[in-house]
């Protein structure tokens, strides 16, 4: 342990090794392998009935006659509001669709095969091939009337839309269309104002301004008339079929092999998606086929990238090679590292060997603390010492970053900061600026690790570490609500600042009421806000979150990091009640992200379903992943697959 110092490099080495053996990483232990990387039966089939509506659907457009439809379809068709889609999906092809409304369900699906038949590219799509051509039919079920300019998704009111849930029926100019539930799904639709700007572009409005607020107050000042739809959707999958919820297939169970299988789906997804750098695919939208992030429009080059959540990436491989002992894992992570140690600048004021990831014009907090992270985890698993001095440097930079009453400092170069020179002694203003919840935490779990785990000469900096890094706690539990009271939002978000207290804990002197205390409070208040079978506003909610009750859903795996820290350290204090109940929530939030995932199934409407397939999103109809969606849900589900008895 880092108290301990020894002199003789051999037996350095040897207590090195020992420790990177240890039965706690060795890889694959304990965790067994699903029966199959892939298991369509695991999703919800649509009953016989369906299975052969879809069948005479299929004949019917490769241009057979529509022969008698099934009796006992699971969904009852009203003349008066049975509005019915019928869309072609097909890897590499724009959806093709066409709906309508007839005096009965057979005669509207006449008339939606024959309209689809004779659309200009109905050609590009192969009908009869069950594996390359997928159909998704939809009906409305109920209409009620609502209000455009008052619909929210935030309340709960007769105008709440719901994504992938509420459709419209909407009469701009004495034209009527429909927003069918499922285009939220198939148009990467969440909110409301998405929604709205969505309307406008149907509606031609977007073609009188570029400016999408603008585009938003011209639809609403339209004279609209608007209804609120609900239906009941179902797509192909190979020979069968899928009823869909919120335009997605629901699985038919959770546990410990489906939560396996959707691990190594999302280590394959990063590990497939490494750049010939190391470097990973930071972001990609399956609908529009691109990798550009719209958070941070770039004018020189439109690939944004984020060093941070490189680390994260890289972390992930290294659970990947954890719990599987595959080495492709292992040597992915070591190129994702040379890429990481390709950013790192030499601290020139530093008396010892002092170095920082510098990237994107920035030195932040964070970077240093998840590339340490990400380096003791991979020198723990391997046994390679390469990173040593990098590991020392990163150290003493996290240990200058500590001002004297205990305060992180945010960044140690900005470009709108000092000129863009180091910043050293800050005011409290620029303090109080460069603030983040989530440096501190990551700063302090690097240092955690680095501490408990790998073996240093120098004495002076391990007290120094010590010393340090508990004043560094003592001002984030005591100090910081104060300080920075009117900046933590009502859903607590320090996950890292949890997994640090997880290991400090273990550290003779740091085992702290306090510390404890911040890790179980704020464990305990998340779950006070998150949606569970009782209280859940949908069946697709439970586990996940809410800053206010009745928000669309937040399921959030990087927030379930911080909890299964939590789990183990009451696991540590041998709190077994608490323990038990964090476990059932967590297994609970772990259901809840399963609807995130990108699988075969789920990615019809994506342009090239390959490309996502593994990878989770971030919010249930929203279509875009980056690399620590997946990277969130990956270790959280590594650490999960390891606590489940």
């Amino acid at each position: 342990m880092a108290e301990r110092h020894e002199k003789n490099k051999t037996l350095l080495l040897i207590i090195f090794l020992i420790i990177s053996l240890r039965p706690a990483v060795v890889p694959g232990a304990g965790i067994a392998p699903p029966s199959s990387k892939h298991s369509p039966s695991n999703y919800i089939e649509a009953g016989a009935p369906e299975t052969k509506l879809f069948q005479i659907l299929r004949k019917a457009l490769c241009g057979h006659n529509l022969t008698s439809l099934p009796q006992n379809l699971s969904f009852t068709f009203q003349p008066e509001i049975s509005q019915v889609y019928i869309t072609l999906l097909q890897a590499g092809r724009k959806p093709l669709r066409w709906g309508a409304r007839r005096k009965s369900l057979a005669k509207t699906l006449n008339r939606v095969v024959t309209k689809i038949r004779s659309l200009p590219r109905f050609s590009e799509f192969t009908i009869s091939d069950t594996d390359r051509c997928r159909l998704l039919f939809e009906i409305v079920t109920s209409e009620k009337k609502g209000e455009m300019a008052k619909l929210d998704s935030g309340t709960l009111s007769l105008n709440r839309f719901e994504p992938g849930i509420t459709g419209l029926k909407y009469t701009f100019e004495g034209t009527t269309r429909y927003f069918m539930p499922t285009d939220a799904m198939m148009q990467s639709i969440m909110s409301v104002n998405q929604l709205f700007n969505y309307l406008a572009k149907k509606c031609g409005i977007a073609a009188q301004t570029a400016k999408k607020s603008e585009r938003v107050k011209l639809l609403l000042k339209a004279p609209i008339e608007c209804s609120l739809l609900t239906s009941t959707a179902l797509v192909s999958y190979k020979k069968s079929v899928l009823p869909l919820y919120r335009g997605a297939p629901r699985l038919k169970s959770f546990n410990r092999e489906t939560l396996y299988t959707s691990f190594l789906g999302g280590i394959d997804w990063l590990y497939d998606n490494m750049n010939e750098d190391g470097s990973f695919l930071y972001y990609y939208d399956g609908i529009k086929n691109s990798q550009i992030d719209f958070i941070h429009p770039q004018k020189k080059d439109p690939l944004y990238y984020n060093i941070l959540r490189h680390s994260g990436g890289t972390i992930a491989l290294l659970w990947g090679y954890e719990l599987t002992g595959q080495q492709r894992y292992l040597k992915a992570a070591r190129k994702s590292l040379d890429y990481l140690a390709g950013t790192f600048v030499t601290q020139a004021e530093s008396e010892s060997y002092s170095c920082f990831p510098f990237f994107n014009r920035k030195s932040k907090l964070g970077g240093a603390g998840i590339g340490l992270v990400a380096l003791v985890r991979y020198t723990l698993l391997s046994g390679d010492f390469t990173f040593a001095k990098e590991m020392a440097g990163l150290v003493q930079h996290l240990l200058s970053r500590i001002d004297e009453g205990g305060e992180m400092i945010g960044y140690y170069l900005h470009p709108k900061y000092n000129d863009g020179k180091p910043i050293i002694n800050p005011s409290e203003v620029v303090k109080k600026e460069l603030f983040s919840f989530y440096y501190p935490g990551e700063a302090l779990l690097g240092l955690a690790l680095y501490y408990r785990h790998i073996e240093s000469k120098d004495e002076k900096l391990t007290i120094e570490i010590r010393q340090k890094s508990m004043q560094a706690l003592d001002f984030l539990i005591l100090q910081r609500p104060l300080k920075y009271a009117h900046l933590f939002p009502s859903l607590p978000a320090d996950a890292w600042l949890m997994q640090a207290i997880e290991e400090w804990v273990k550290v003779k002197g740091f085992k702290k009421r306090a510390y404890i205390d911040f890790v179980f409070n704020d464990s305990d208040r998340i779950w006070s806000q998150m949606y569970n079978e009782a209280n859940a506003l949908y069946s697709d909610y439970p586990g996940g979150f809410y800053y206010d009750y009745g928000d669309h859903v937040y399921h959030d795996a990087s927030r379930c990091e911080g909890i299964i820290a939590a789990y183990n350290l009451a696991r540590y204090l041998k709190d077994d009640e608490r323990a038990r109940q964090i476990m059932k929530n967590m297994m609970l939030s772990a259901n809840g992200i399963m609807n995130l995932r990108n699988t075969q199934e789920s990615t019809f409407a994506h342009l090239y379903p390959e490309k996502s397939i593994g990878s989770f999103r971030f919010k249930l109809t929203r279509a875009w992943v980056r690399v620590d969606s997946t990277q969130h849900a990956v270790c959280f589900f590594a650490r999960l697959l390891k606590a489940i008895p």
